[in-house]
């Protein structure tokens, strides 16, 4: 009885206090409920609109899909946004802008942490330097690509051997033709084999 009265006495003496933390527990509790639905609301938006945004691109309406990603892209919901970023430069690309496919992805690319996406990313943007006569930055941008694991090492490494044959560094672009081979011996045409003879020949 004594605890009891003690406690009684200890609540009276800080019910405020108490009565105040109670209502900041439901407070916080809601808050957090209601930022959760808020989050699952905008995160299907966001794929509403990516799956919108994305059928223009495929069916061809450039123009529409570089509108819809960069709206998209402006919203910064995660995962879209760095989708965002891939497709509205590849729309610049179709549309035989690569200074602005460039321009896109030059600060993002390879930043995600993100082995796949980031190598995607990265080849796009060596792509993109590689059309728009950089290819000193599009080696280096092919290079990064490279290192790690995505669905588009073909195509860094011919973009990377297209690009030193284009700067007359004719050895660098027969070996990386080689490697090529070697490593996607499915993936040889008599175009690729004439140009490594015709390399090689240089080279001598």
């Amino acid at each position: 009885m004594v605890w009891t009265g003690l406690v009684l006495d200890w609540i009276k003496a800080y019910r405020n206090q108490l009565i105040g933390a109670g209502v900041a527990i439901v407070v916080v509790g809601t808050s957090v409920a209601g930022w959760q639905y808020y989050r699952g609301y905008r995160q299907d938006l966001a794929a509403r609109a990516y799956n919108r945004a994305f059928l223009e691109y495929q069916e061809g309406r450039y123009e529409a899909a570089l509108e819809a990603f960069q709206d998209l892209r402006e919203e910064g919901e995660a995962p879209y946004d760095k989708l965002a970023d891939l497709y509205l430069a590849n729309s610049y690309i179709a549309l035989e802008q690569p200074a602005k496919a460039v321009e896109v992805l030059g600060s993002v690319a390879g930043t995600g942490g993100d082995g796949f996406v980031d190598q995607v990313m990265l080849v796009t943007l060596g792509l993109a330097q590689e059309m728009d006569n950089a290819c000193d930055e599009a080696i280096t941008t092919l290079n990064r690509a490279l290192d790690r694991a995505g669905p588009l090492r073909q195509e860094a490494m011919l973009g990377k051997a297209r690009c030193s044959a284009r700067l007359g560094n004719n050895q660098d672009a027969a070996e990386t033709y080689k490697a090529y081979l070697k490593e996607f011996p499915d993936g040889e045409t008599v175009e690729i084999a004439l140009r490594l003879q015709q390399l090689e020949g240089n080279s001598n």
